[in-house]
């Protein structure tokens, strides 16, 4: 039995609990509350967190995509930066050889001065020489001025006769008389168009090249001049290269930044080129809106294909449309190489840009083929491309934004494996634009409009020519003018 003490202890104990409990129970009851507040704060900061995460993550790619663009890419021998680019290539890169390090000989129709170098006796100790041979070498040069004699410069003297007619009661002449008494000849009018589109000299440079070479002085209105006069001669032509253009299989698109310091329009260059020559038509000084592209294809076939960007301004222009493979293989590629991104997230960018790469080069690869033989490669790549770009949850905004594109427009990536002649990429148009983009890094643009509408002209006409007769450009830019 329990004494009374003992008792007295345990009915102690009772109320202490008694009076106790209802304290500790408030308290786990708010200790419980505080822990659900906290939790919900965990979560709502982690989420912060992540978006946080991602806004950086984007905000230092484009970081290093400007940084890129300023400063150009540095070369990296991390294994990262060694990835396969050989579908961007063409093929596995070869070795060159060595002879295509060396100049090319000449045509012995070149050949205008033959000098001979010959010797009988050793020059150290005049002793004869035997089993003499003579060893052939070349040196090509140019004829530079010597003062006030230029083998470059032709000046005419032109002596006109004029005479006074008594039945038409007018004076008449020869030939009609130039307004000014010393006027520049067709040949320096040609070269000026040609400095100014083809060598992408600015007006300074052409005039000092003028004046050292050829000893002739030009002024910047005079240059102005010229090249409004080219162009409305050339204008013709740029529209017989639309029409050529226009009536080709496939016809690729383009855009990029020119800037027109008092014009109305726009500051940007638009291109057009057919895929079976190399004629291009520019447009200067337009605004990036769809109806730049409508002009450029008005009157164009409803079954030319369009192969562009997945710019949004052609997203509804084509019947049929094929979409740039370089473009995301690009983006992929940068990604892949990007060093702000964390290692995990790098490493499985690399692997979907190598999964991309092997299926560009693929269908590169499929374009050699006969077009009834590719029927079932559609399908099969089309599957190849859906898996590529299923979301990941580790991948980065840019990369999901990709696989987005690349699933919502499927179709137009494929076009050109039911088409002949159809490329899978916008190249040849970024290669035409290339000439612009470094001509505007020397000019800055055009001043006005009407400068912006001669340089589209003299660039459709003089480049296409250019293109296509590299080694007899000036000739083909007489017959042009003579033709038109």
């Amino acid at each position: 039995m329990l004494s009374q003490q003992d008792i007295n202890q345990r009915l102690i104990k009772l109320r202490n609990y008694e009076r106790l409990y209802p304290e500790l129970k408030a308290k786990y009851q708010d200790s419980q509350q505080e822990i659900k507040l906290l939790k919900q704060r965990v979560a709502l900061l982690e989420e912060e967190i992540n978006t946080q995460k991602s806004i950086n993550q984007k905000l230092q790619l484009q970081v290093e995509e400007l940084r890129t663009m300023v400063f150009g890419k540095k070369k990296s021998n991390k294994p990262d930066d060694d990835l396969d680019d050989s579908s961007s290539k063409g093929g596995s890169s070869q070795s060159r050889h060595a002879s295509s390090f060396r100049r090319k000989l000449p045509e012995e129709s070149e050949i205008m001065l033959t000098t001979p170098h010959q010797i009988t006796h050793c020059p150290t100790c005049s002793t004869p020489l035997t089993r003499v041979k003579d060893v052939i070498r070349y040196v090509e040069d140019m004829l530079l001025p010597q003062g006030m004699v230029n083998v470059f410069k032709r000046v005419e003297k032109l002596i006109i006769t004029t005479g006074y007619c008594t039945a038409c009661k007018t004076r008449v002449s020869a030939i009609p008389i130039p307004k000014q008494s010393v006027s520049l000849g067709s040949n320096v009018r040609r070269f000026v168009a040609y400095a100014d589109t083809i060598l992408r000299l600015t007006y300074e440079q052409t005039r000092s090249f003028l004046k050292d070479m050829v000893h002739l002085s030009i002024s910047d209105g005079e240059i102005s001049n010229i090249l409004a006069e080219q162009a409305r001669l050339l204008r013709p032509e740029q529209e017989r290269l639309k029409e050529l253009i226009r009536g080709q299989p496939g016809a690729h698109y383009d855009e990029t930044s020119w800037r027109v310091r008092d014009g109305t329009q726009g500051n940007y260059a638009w291109v057009m080129t057919g895929t079976q020559t190399a004629d291009a038509i520019f447009r200067l000084g337009m605004s990036r809106g769809k109806g730049n592209a409508e002009q450029l294809k008005a009157g164009s076939s409803r079954t030319q294909i369009g192969i562009t960007d997945d710019y949004g301004a052609y997203r509804t222009l084509f019947v049929l449309h094929q979409l740039c493979w370089a473009h995301p293989h690009r983006k992929l590629r940068d990604l892949a190489q990007s060093e702000t991104l964390d290692e995990e997230v790098r490493v499985h960018c690399r692997t979907i840009y190598q999964q991309f790469a092997a299926l560009y080069g693929d269908i590169r690869h499929a374009l050699t083929i006969p077009l009834t033989d590719r029927a079932n490669l559609r399908h099969r790549f089309k599957e190849r491309l859906h898996t590529i770009a299923e979301p990941h949850s580790s991948d980065p905004a840019k990369l999901l934004a990709i696989k987005n594109g690349l699933q919502r427009n499927a179709d137009a990536y494929l076009t050109c494996l039911s088409h002949d002649g159809i490329p899978p990429d916008n190249n040849k148009a970024e290669r035409a634009l290339r000439h612009l983009v470094l001509k505007r890094k020397n000019s800055y643009g055009s001043k006005t409009q009407a400068g912006a509408d001669t340089t589209s002209i003299l660039a459709s006409t003089l480049l296409s020519a250019w293109w296509r007769r590299p080694d007899n450009f000036f000739s083909e830019y007489a017959r042009i003018i003579e033709t038109r």
